[in-house]
């Protein structure tokens, strides 16, 4: 910039005016131009702000699907390297055992989502298949094509039968198709036959749906799938071409823009500065006007503020070339000469405690990269170091990249200019995803992923060194009623709780690892004595039954541990955890707070209680149950207005069984819906056509509260039978209300609304308290049995019978007295008002045919 040159022979008036008018004209064109330069560099940044964020949102995208494949290969390892599956998929497909016993069938596709399951011969024909979850045999080349299954089926080969996975198009929907060879891994129980083996296959789909879950569970929105052709046409949204067979797919998302941030943040503060620096030019302009006589000196202002302007334009030119959090100025021993503001934002510290001090002190990590750097420089070179840790004010770690180049100032001097972009989200969100990769988020201990790296290591090492070693697998017992009680966020910080204290139950150089739920496993190194493992798990159990305060609430758990011990029941894996998991069911079903070993015979136990499952869904389908009816005396009318229906199981080897023989299986398999809805079905249907009048009452398990379609079940069997719904009632025991207690009063109306009675059944037994019987309305109450048996004990307990009738009358709900087997219990309790009885005295539960509707003299 040249300043204007006074003319002789003008008056000094007129040459001060002509000169700060000058003046003026450039100062408010340099500072235009500064802004202009802003401005760009503004947008200059805030782009490769946008670009940065969208490249670290597609390496998380990507890192999920890898580990979603890697998830579905070990899933698939585990069932493919399996001595039954080996001989019940590869010898022979036995659909009794792949299908019926829910080995390899719907399981897959309700708990995992897997959409197809093939099982394909040696010669790649397919043998086995499952889709959407149901048993169907399709040809897999009209899934797949043809040239997808054999470049897939090479790759096995070539991978010798280990997993391997690829992407594929199924229906335009991107899908993950896994393959392994069927083997019998390390059992020694399987004879394996010499030639090719079979392949099974897992395929799931990534629908809609699951794309949204996995940007969820990675903090990316909206994720979604698009053509390879079409490109996001919203305006937010970012994608990336994802290579799979059968062609290409984009994967687009809804990016954070946190570039727009950024302009909102300081174009304000620029547009601010501008008008500042603009009144400070008009009162500097003014201060000119009364010094303008003076010419020396008038010069040498002009001069010095020409010299600042340069210096300063050069400054913000040279550091606005690099994307910055904050800015910093060297010399070339790495002294720090200036630093930006914006430092003791990002850092805590203050400019001037750093000022004068060296950029190796708060990154000493780097200070070799830096001085080799420095030693190897070229004039206006530039460099850069990636994530950079130091020690914020908060004495934790940060990171930073340092992007500086070298400049010559106008003196000859050569100084060190440079950015510093805070990157220490991305760093720990990058160091988050390896970690949990391989712990439990929650508890922060081993996953199952490393369970089974830990066990082959064991499993390989010297016997003379390492071996024996036993598996403790743990389940918590009365941890459900914790959640359903306290809620879900007590739960959580319980199990961070046991898991504290199980560390502290074992020694050095042994493992514990949450495997999901309430469900851990601890491996015990170099166990030569049972005692040992008695040892341990005594102190688990000491623990583990010592009161927790979480949350406030004072909660009290139990443990059943299930012990397998290598290598005496097996040297596999696969077999150890099966194993530990069949002894902790033994452990369970023989009382709480026990730990048990594994027996050759629980193995039998559990292929007979699966045998009775399989026997249980056969009755169901084969009208091997019964009804009978036990009647129910009205004591207003002196007459039997209603039943109750009681299923019973006529097995054709174990003869007449009764209900709490499977029952409770038919929860623990899911079949009680099906027995159920036989139930309800048969009750209105025997109620309609041989029972005029009367009501039937039918039990319902507080598992089927838990399945959502409870009243639509309900009103279609009723819709079936042409049964009144006034005429049907629903018995439930006080425990339903514990378990999502919302979800079933809205079930619990909707069958009132149809004109449906509830009762509750066994009442005095459960948990229920006085607010849930107001709140969810029951019609009836029926007075547990062992009330009335022992009334003739003590005063006492006459008094509570009376009271539960006077309370069952407060909420208007008719009283029904169970196990009335005297003339003198009828009497006490017609004469306190009950309604209703039933029991021996009154009718025994019989076939309809002989049902009595008369109370006997």
């Amino acid at each position: 910039m040249n300043l204007p040159v006074l003319t002789p022979g003008v008056s000094d008036t007129e040459q001060t005016k002509r000169l700060i008018s000058n003046v003026f004209s450039y100062i408010v064109s340099l500072l235009v131009g500064i802004f202009i330069i802003a401005i760009i560099s503004l947008l200059v940044i805030r782009n490769n702000v946008n670009s940065i964020s969208d490249k670290h949102d597609e390496f998380l995208l990507k890192k999920a699907l890898d580990i979603h494949q890697e998830n579905i290969r070990s899933h698939l390892k585990d069932n493919a390297e399996w001595g039954d599956a080996y001989k019940n998929l590869h010898e022979k497909i036995n659909l009794n055992w792949a299908w019926d016993k829910q080995n390899l069938g719907k399981s897959l596709y309700d708990n995992f989502g897997y959409e197809g399951v093939f099982v394909l011969s040696p010669e790649g024909i397919t043998r086995y298949s499952v889709l959407d979850g149901n048993l169907r045999l399709q040809d897999l080349d009209s899934w797949l094509g043809k040239s997808t299954r054999e470049n897939l089926l090479k790759e096995v080969s070539n991978n010798n039968g280990m997993p391997v996975s690829a992407l594929t198009l199924i229906d335009s929907v991107p899908a993950i198709v896994s393959a392994a060879w069927i083997t019998a891994d390390n059992d020694s129980s399987v004879i394996t036959r010499p030639g090719k083996f079979s392949i099974m296959l897992f395929i799931e789909k990534l629908t809609a749906e699951k794309l949204l879950a996995i940007g969820d569970d990675s903090g990316i929105k909206n994720v979604r799938v698009l053509p390879d052709a079409m490109r996001s046409q919203a305006e937010n949204f970012v994608d990336f071409p994802l290579n799979i067979n059968k062609g290409a797919v984009r994967i687009a998302w809804e990016s954070e823009n946190p570039g727009q941030a950024l302009i909102i943040y300081f174009l304000p503060l620029l547009i601010l500065s501008v008008v500042l620096m603009a009144c400070m030019t008009i009162v500097l302009m003014r201060h000119i006007m009364q010094k303008a006589r003076i010419n020396d000196e008038h010069t040498f202002l002009l001069d010095q503020a020409r010299l600042k302007l340069i210096t300063s334009e050069k400054r913000f030119r040279d550091v606005s070339e690099t994307t910055s959090d904050w800015l910093w100025e060297t010399d070339l021993s790495l002294k720090i000469i200036w630093l930006s503001e914006r430092f003791s934002t990002v850092t805590g510290f203050d400019n001037s405690e750093w000022t004068g001090r060296y950029l190796h002190e708060l990154f000493p990590s780097r200070k070799a990269s830096f001085l080799e750097c420095i030693s190897q420089r070229e004039a206006s070179g530039q460099f850069a170091f990636k994530n950079c840790p130091y020690i914020n004010s908060q004495q934790s770690t940060s990171y930073c990249t340092l992007l500086a180049k070298f400049v010559v100032q106008p003196d000859g001097t050569v100084v060190i200019r440079g950015a510093a972009t805070d990157v220490t989200i991305e760093v720990e969100a990058t160091k988050r995803v390896q970690f949990l990769s391989r712990h439990d988020e929650l508890t922060g201990l081993p996953n199952r992923y490393q369970i089974k790296e830990f066990l082959a290591g064991e499993l390989n090492k010297d016997e003379a060194g390492h071996y024996p070693f036993s598996m403790i697998c743990l389940d918590l017992d009365k941890f459900k009623p914790v959640n359903d009680v306290f809620g879900h966020s007590t739960g959580d910080a319980l199990l961070g709780e046991v898991s504290s204290r199980l560390k502290g139950c074992i020694r050095s150089g042994d493992f514990v690892a949450r495997q999901g739920g309430d469900e851990f496993m601890i491996l015990l190194a170099n166990t030569s004595q049972i005692s040992q493992i008695d040892d341990v798990c005594q102190r688990i159990v000491n623990e583990l039954n010592r009161p927790f305060s979480v949350n406030g609430n004072d909660v009290t758990i139990g443990v059943s541990m299930g012990i397998a011990l290598a290598p005496k029941d097996s040297n596999s894996a696969n077999d150890l955890l099966r194993f530990a998991d069949i002894a902790l069911y033994q452990a369970k079903q023989s009382g709480r707070n026990k730990w048990v070993y594994y027996q050759q015979d629980m193995s039998e136990k559990l292929t007979e209680r699966r045998k009775m499952e399989s026997e249980l869904r056969t009755a169901i389908k084969e009208d091997q149950l019964y009804l009978v009816y036990q009647p129910r005396f009205n004591l207003k009318n002196s007459k039997v207005d209603a039943v109750e229906a009681l299923v019973r199981w006529q097995h054709p080897e174990r003869g007449n069984l009764m209900p709490d023989q499977f029952i409770p299986l038919a929860e623990e398999t899911g079949l009680i819906i099906n027995l159920s809805n036989w139930v309800l079905h048969k009750a209105c249907t025997d109620a309609l056509e041989k029972l005029p009048g009367l009501s039937v009452s039918v039990n319902i398990s507080p598992v089927e509260f838990q399945a959502s379609d409870l009243a639509e079940r309900v009103k279609a069997i009723l819709q079936a039978t042409g049964l009144a719904p006034a005429r049907l009632e629903i018995e439930v025991t006080e425990n339903v209300t514990l378990s999502e207690p919302e979800k079933t009063s809205q079930i619990m109306k909707a069958l009132k609304q149809m004109g449906v009675r509830i009762l509750i059944d066994d009442f005095g037994t459960g948990y229920a308290s006085l607010s849930y019987l107001r709140k969810f309305q029951f019609d009836g109450l029926k007075l547990d049995k062992s009330f009335i048996f022992s009334m003739g004990d003590s005063q006492q307990n006459l008094s509570v019978v009376e009271k539960i009738i006077d309370l069952g009358k407060a909420y208007s709900m008719e009283v029904t007295a169970e196990g009335v087997e005297t003339a003198e219990q009828l009497n006490f309790l017609k004469n306190n008002k009950c309604d209703e009885v039933q029991g021996y005295f009154i009718g025994k539960p019989v076939a309809i045919s002989e049902l009595s509707l008369s109370l006997a003299d």
